[in-house]
C-alpha cells in the first residue's frame, strides 16, 4: 500500500471515519461512496495492524495415545502442503501418532484415503481443502465410529452453498473468535470482505475488478461472495469482468490466457482480485505483466504464500496480499480435535489475517511469520512446555 495515498485517503475521509463502527461486522450499503470509503478505510486500517489475537489461555491437557489422520487435497498445491504440514508439525507437538494421506488433488482418490484412514484405527481426521460432500460416504461411516473431524479451509455437508439439507458430519470447526466463532461461513465471507475494502479504499473509491475466481472450491466461493457483495455497497465501484478459472488449468497456459483476455477486454479496470497463490502465479500477475499494466492495477493476490510475497517484492504483477497464516489454522485444528478428546468446547484460536504490501508491513525475504508465538501458546494450554 502507498502510504501517502493511504494519508491522503485518511485526511479526505477523517469527518466520515468518526462515525464508523468496528470490524465485528460488515458495513451496511450506503448510497453515498464516501461513507463507504470511510468504511473501507477502517477496515483496511484494522487489516494493516492484523485481526487476529492471542489463542485462548485455557488448559487444554493433551489427550494421550491418540491417532490422527490428515487427508490433505494435494500436497502439490501449497494451499494444501502448508496447513497439511503444520497438523502434522502440531500432532507431533501434542504427542500424538500422525499419518498423512496425499490426495494429489484428485477428489476421486480422496474417499478411499478417508476409509483407509478410518481403517487404520484413528480417532480423529482432519481434512485438508476436502469438502464433506467429496467424501460423504466415508465420512458417515467415520462418524459412526466416533472419530472426531474437523477440517481446514473444508466445508461440511450442510453448508449453504452445497443446498443446505445434507447431513453434518464434522464433529465442530475451528474456533476463530469473535464475531464469527465457529462459523467458517462468515469467516471466509468477512476475510472476502476485507479483501474489497482494501480494494476500494486503495482505488480512492473508485474500484473497477476484474474478479478472478474458481467455483470448484467452496472456499473460494464463500471469500467471493464477501468481496462481491463488499464491491456493491459502494456506490462508485463494480466488477466489470469475471473469470472463472480451474486448478487444472493452471498447467496450461488457458488460465493465464483468460485472465489477459479478461484484462484486455476491459481497459477501464483498476483492480484485480486473485482467488489463491497458485492461480497468482501461473495466471493472474504472467497475464498483468503481458498486457503491460502492473504499474497501473491494484492487484490483490491469494492467501499471501512466499512465492507471491517475492512478487510483492519485485514488484511484478502483486499489489497486496490479505494473510491468514496457514501454519497456525494446522495448529488451530489439533487443538479442536484435542478439546473434542477431553470433553470441551473447541476454544478461541485468535485466528485473523493481516495486509501486506511493499510498504505496510512489507515482507522478508522468507515466507510470512505472525507477531504472535501461537505455536508457545498451544503448547502452554496442552502442557507440553519444558
Amino acid at each position: 500500500m502507498s502510504s501517502s495515498r493511504l494519508a491522503v485517503l485518511t485526511a479526505v475521509l477523517a469527518l466520515a471515519l468518526t462515525a464508523c463502527s468496528g470490524l465485528s461486522a460488515a458495513p451496511k450499503p450506503t448510497k453515498s461512496s464516501v461513507d463507504y470509503g470511510a468504511q473501507a478505510m477502517q477496515a483496511t486500517q484494522a487489516a494493516i495492524s492484523g485481526t487476529y489475537h492471542e489463542p485462548s489461555a485455557q488448559p487444554r491437557p493433551a489427550a494421550p495415545g491418540k491417532k490422527l489422520a490428515v487427508i490433505s487435497s494435494g500436497q502439490n498445491a501449497i494451499s494444501s502442503l502448508v496447513p497439511a504440514n503444520s497438523v502434522m508439525e502440531a500432532a507431533h507437538a501434542i504427542g500424538w501418532d500422525a499419518q498423512l494421506y496425499d490426495g494429489k488433488l484428485d477428489p476421486k482418490s480422496w474417499p478411499a484415503l478417508v476409509s483407509q484412514a478410518v481403517a487404520s484405527g484413528v480417532q480423529g481426521i482432519v481434512l485438508v481443502a476436502v469438502d464433506c460432500p467429496a467424501v460423504a460416504k466415508p465420512l458417515a461411516e467415520a462418524k459412526a465410529k466416533g472419530i472426531k473431524i474437523v477440517g481446514i479451509f473444508a466445508f461440511d455437508c450442510n453448508d449453504p452453498l452445497f443446498g443446505g439439507n445434507g447431513p453434518a458430519l464434522f464433529s465442530s470447526y475451528v474456533d476463530f473468535g469473535p464475531p464469527v466463532n465457529r462459523n467458517i461461513d462468515d469467516f471466509s465471507d468477512l476475510y472476502g470482505a476485507d479483501q474489497a475494502n482494501t480494494t476500494i479504499a486503495q482505488t480512492n473509491g473508485a474500484a473497477k475488478v476484474v474478479l478472478v475466481t474458481d467455483n470448484e472450491f467452496t472456499s473460494i466461493r464463500h471469500v467471493v461472495e464477501g468481496f462481491r457483495n463488499t464491491i456493491a455497497k459502494c456506490a462508485t465501484c463494480s466488477v466489470v469482468g469475471e473469470v472463472d478459472i480451474k486448478a487444472a488449468d493452471l498447467t496450461t497456459p488457458n488460465a493465464e490466457a483468460a485472465v489477459e483476455k479478461a484484462l484486455r477486454e476491459h481497459p477501464n479496470a483498476n483492480a484485480v482480485k486473485s482467488p489463491y497463490t497458485a492461480a497468482t502465479l501461473a495466471a493472474v500477475s504472467p497475464a498483468v505483466l503481458k498486457v503491460n499494466r502492473a504499474a497501473s492495477l491494484y492487484v490483490m493476490g491469494g492467501e499471501g504464500f512466499e512465492p507471491e510475497l517475492d512478487l510483492i517484492r519485485k514488484h511484478q504483477g502483486v499489489s497486496a496480499v490479505t494473510i491468514i497464516p496457514s501454519d497456525w489454522y494446522g495448529w488451530a485444528a489439533v487443538d479442536t480435535v484435542n478439546s473434542l478428546f477431553i470433553g470441551q468446547e473447541p476454544a478461541d484460536s485468535g485466528l485473523g489475517w493481516q495486509l501486506i504490501d511493499d510498504e505496510v508491513n512489507p515482507p522478508s525475504n522468507n515466507a510470512y511469520k505472525p507477531t504472535i508465538d501461537f505455536r508457545g501458546a498451544y503448547r502452554a494450554a496442552w502442557g507440553k512446555t519444558g
